[in-house]
């Protein structure tokens, strides 16, 4: 169901709102109060100017170039990806696919809280490494994601379209290219009313963008118009390509973090087109950015004193620029002044005017309060008791103003938005005088009652509400949310006051609701109030692969999770599929609160007649007459919003036919994070994770086999340090397997004998590329299973990444394969003897298949687990291997 704005009803019962951050992330400076945000929207008050620029990915925009349109020029930016990045790698979790988007979506917020801009995606979905825009098209389909790129670009009107790739194949790739490709496409059927015509009785108008730009962020010398980003900025303390390095470090989840160098820096764009002609090496040239020459979209009758009000604006924001100062007393008044002038020249416009001046006067009179409530110490905390609400619970709101100014605030009126069936009811009010007055330097609090329905729904992101249609996203009939990052928050409140009573002087305000809370070790915190179920069950393992002809039984753990404020009793079932039999067949809990947790185990077995592929065990909780069969994820990291998702409460048997050595004792060094060490155990392997401490004495005397997990090299500083002891294992009779890991690893000498990864990298991202076996004899494709190309079927995303490009000849390739259209790459999986053990580089995407239960990836990793150096030996020695 579509969440929103949409429908709210409001409740005024005379509570005051004001500015309040979103707290507890990483752009504190530049928002809330002070000298610096106000400081900052100053320079966005005057004139109209904004900036989209198009990509593929998060992390493909130019931050340099965007934070100093936004931070220095005043311009309004805006970046639109084309996906939220869930095909790619996660450096911090392990969390893949939607729950990597999800993250992704988080840190390209961040990141636009610090550079200024505004972010928007497409419903694509990323797929993972394509090689061609037309196969990317293939996945996404073309009109579908350039009808959301054209629906953004009409949303947000720029004046300067700036495309991130070239839409050539020097963009690399193919889902860049296909960014490149609908770019220039947006720039045209976004000005063509008769595309997508259905979006014009949606709430948008044809919009025809002034210039098409090319990015120039990788070749500086062949830009034409060019940004200084390395100006010392007085307001920031810092230049913008200093600001815009911090920005782009929020992409933590790939590895982004940066320096934030000092000195002189440039950003550049060329451009491809432009409809108002002017100087190609001036982004504004020919481009008519006056607030005054808005007037022109107003009524011919009108048209004068819409731009009497601007001009007198404009005036005004003139005396509050001359007025800046650290206390803010000198910019208040005029800019209550300008505010004021916003006003008419809206009122002026009247009740149908053209987008463009609607909106825009629309923003700027949120712009103007928004500084003016910066410059006068205006703050207002709107602070839930709780940050996990349930359906049924009434939540307490305080609502603390702190009139930090030198004005009088009168005539305080407020109405709280809230979704339709939920009540709102006052509790108390503190510290307001008669009339609706908080006088200068007053704290007041006002304390409600929000009741929330038994069918509120759950506050998980709009675009997980529906199944994806393959690799594109669903979006609800709710126009105010499409390409949107999220949904907005559930509750808010609007305030309306004059100041010092003065006629003109009326300033309203709307902002959501917060939770603050205090960890004690480092200090307060703010989070975002989600709406989760009452009750939630999450099942451990989530995934487990069942060797056939496996006897026996296996635990299975459902953890029952209570966020009701009330005591829970509930009974607990788990469903077994066809052939499978759950005892108990249910057990009892009690929960005493919010936050508790318990654990139940059924045991579960086959009963005969289990066939291979996948089976699906599912949980339940029956308590308090409703039925909670869902888990609970909540995706919570410090640098993004913290973000609810729902998934059926359900545990994957994947029945394969597999097995490993009989005894196995598996040393595993865990890297960015997999899901090796269940499968290996699952499997029939005795499986030890290696910290520090044991890494630095392993031996073979301790485990047959060392796994060395995704990208350990780049997030096991233990394991740089205790390389020695890895390949001294390997010297001394064990296996050493090591999956992908990137330029780091291969430049840092890490290997037994030399090796290199190319730039770019070697892979296959066509997950069904034929897989060529070059040695079928070899050990590593009969014991302890026989692997033939029936292995290879069902992969997804891709065969392998980060494939060797050269390697030294005691290392002998096993594996060859190509995408379509490209010469055979055998860099995917080799073997070497290293002493009297083996060194295996294993570039295939095992972590991707074992997400997915792919019953080849387990069976072929079980023999690279199992392989026995003498018995590879004697394979050499017959001279197969030569």
């Amino acid at each position: 169901m579509a969440k929103g704005r949409d429908g709210f009803r409001a409740m005024a019962f005379g509570l005051l709102f004001a500015c309040v951050p979103v707290g507890g992330l990483a752009a504190q400076s530049m928002e809330g109060t002070g000298a610096v945000p106000a400081g900052l929207l100053l320079r966005q008050l005057d004139g109209v100017k904004r900036v989209l620029m198009i990509g593929a990915h998060p992390d493909d925009e130019d931050t340099a170039f965007l934070t100093a349109l936004a931070r220095d020029q005043g311009a309004q930016t805006a970046y639109l990806s084309l996906t939220r990045g869930d095909g790619g790698q996660n450096l911090i979790g392990p969390e893949l696919w939607e729950g990597l988007g999800v993250i992704r979506t988080g840190e390209l917020e961040a990141a636009r809280r610090l550079d200024g801009g505004v972010q928007f995606f497409t419903r694509a979905f990323d797929f993972g490494y394509s090689k061609t825009s037309d196969e990317a098209l293939t996945f996404w389909p073309h009109d579908e994601v350039l009808r959301d790129v054209v629906w953004v670009i009409r949303s947000f009107r720029p004046h300067v379209i700036v495309t991130v790739w070239t839409g050539t194949t020097r963009d690399g790739h193919g889902q860049h290219t296909a960014s490149g490709i609908l770019a220039r496409e947006g720039y045209e059927a976004a000005a063509d009313p008769t595309r997508y015509p259905d979006q014009l009785e949606r709430g948008v108008e044809a919009w025809s963008a002034s210039k098409l730009l090319q990015s120039e962020r990788r070749d500086i010398g062949q830009a034409t118009i060019v940004l200084d980003a390395g100006r010392l900025d007085p307001l920031l303390g810092r230049s913008t390509y200093q600001l815009a390095m911090e920005s782009r470090s929020q992409h933590r989840s790939q590895d982004m973090g940066t320096r934030q160098p000092l000195g002189p820096r440039s950003a550049g764009a060329s451009v491809v087109d432009s409809r108002v002609g002017g100087r190609p090496d001036a982004l504004w040239s020919g481009i008519d950015t006056t607030l005054v020459g808005l007037a022109e979209g107003a009524p011919v009758e009108r048209r004068a004193s819409v731009a009497a009000h601007l001009q007198a604006y404009r005036d005004a924001l003139a005396r509050a620029r001359a007025g800046f100062g650290l206390d803010g007393r000198g910019m208040s008044g005029p800019l209550l002044e300008g505010i004021g002038h916003l006003r008419q020249a809206r009122e002026a416009a009247g009740s149908s005017p053209g987008a463009e001046l609607a909106d825009v006067l629309d923003r700027r009179i949120d712009m103007a309060t928004e500084a003016w409530l910066a410059s006068a110490g205006v703050v207002v905390d709107v602070r839930a008791a709780d940050d996990l609400v349930v359906p049924g619970q009434a939540v307490e709101i305080a609502v603390h103003l702190w009139n930090g100014g030198a004005d009088r605030l009168v005539g305080v009126d407020a109405a709280l938005g809230i979704p339709p069936g939920w009540v709102g009811r006052p509790v108390s009010v503190e510290g307001v005088g008669a009339g609706g007055v908080v006088e200068p330097g007053a704290l007041a609090t006002w304390t409600v009652s929000v009741e929330i329905p038994a069918d509120a729904d759950p506050s998980q992101p709009y675009f997980l509400d529906e199944p994806r249609d393959g690799a594109m996203y669903r979006w609800p009939d709710a126009p105010h949310l499409w390409g949107a990052p999220r949904d907005p928050e559930a509750v808010d409140a609007t305030v309306s006051f004059t100041v010092g009573g003065a006629p003109g002087a009326q300033v309203s305000r709307t902002e959501p609701w917060r939770f603050v809370g205090v960890d004690q070790a480092r200090g307060e915190f703010v989070k975002p109030v989600l709406v989760v179920p009452a009750v939630s069950a999450r099942v451990s393992p989530e995934a487990l692969v069942w060797p056939l002809g496996r006897t026996g039984s296996t635990e299975v753990t459902v953890t029952v999770r209570s966020e009701s404020p009330d005591p829970v009793q509930g009974d607990v079932r788990l469903t077994a599929p066809t052939g499978w039999r759950v005892s108990p067949a249910s057990q009892a809990v009690q929960l005493g609160g919010p936050g508790v947790e318990r654990g139940v185990t059924f045991q579960v077995e086959p009963t005969g007649g289990v066939v291979e592929g996948e089976q699906f065990f599912r949980a339940s909780v029956r308590a308090e007459g409703a039925v909670y069969d869902r888990s609970v994820a909540v995706v919570d990291y410090e640098h993004i919003e913290r973000t609810v998702m729902l998934t059926p409460a359900q545990a994957r048997f994947t029945v394969v036919p597999v097995r490993v050595t009989e005894g196995l004792r598996v040393g595993y060094v865990m890297g960015t994070g997999d899901a090796g060490p269940d499968a290996l155990r699952q499997m029939g392997a005795d499986v030890t994770l290696l910290g520090p401490t044991e890494l630095g004495a392993v031996s073979p005397g301790d485990y047959d086999v060392l796994v060395l997990g995704v990208r350990a090299y780049e997030t096991r500083g233990d394991l740089l340090a205790a390389n020695a002891q890895v390949l001294d294992f390997a010297r001394a009779g064990g296996t050493v397997v090591l999956q992908y890991n990137q330029y780091q690893y291969a430049r840092g000498g890490y290997a037994p004998y030399p090796l290199d990864i190319g730039r770019p990298a070697d892979r296959v991202s066509d997950e069904t590329a034929e897989v060529r076996i070059l040695e079928p004899d070899a050990p590593v494709f009969t014991t302890p299973n026989s692997i033939g190309s029936r292995d290879f079927q069902n992969w997804v995303q891709e065969r392998g990444l980060y494939f060797l490009g050269e390697w030294d000849d005691r290392y002998q390739p096993l594996l060859e394969m190509n995408d379509p259209g490209e010469t055979p790459k055998r860099g995917s999986l080799l073997v070497a003897e290293v002493g009297e053990g083996l060194y295996v580089y294993a570039a295939l995407s095992f972590f991707r298949q074992w997400s997915s239960g792919v019953p080849g990836a387990y069976r072929l990793f079980a023999n690279l687990v199992s392989l026995d150096a003498d018995e590879w030996r004697r394979f050499r020695a017959r001279g197969d291997g030569n």
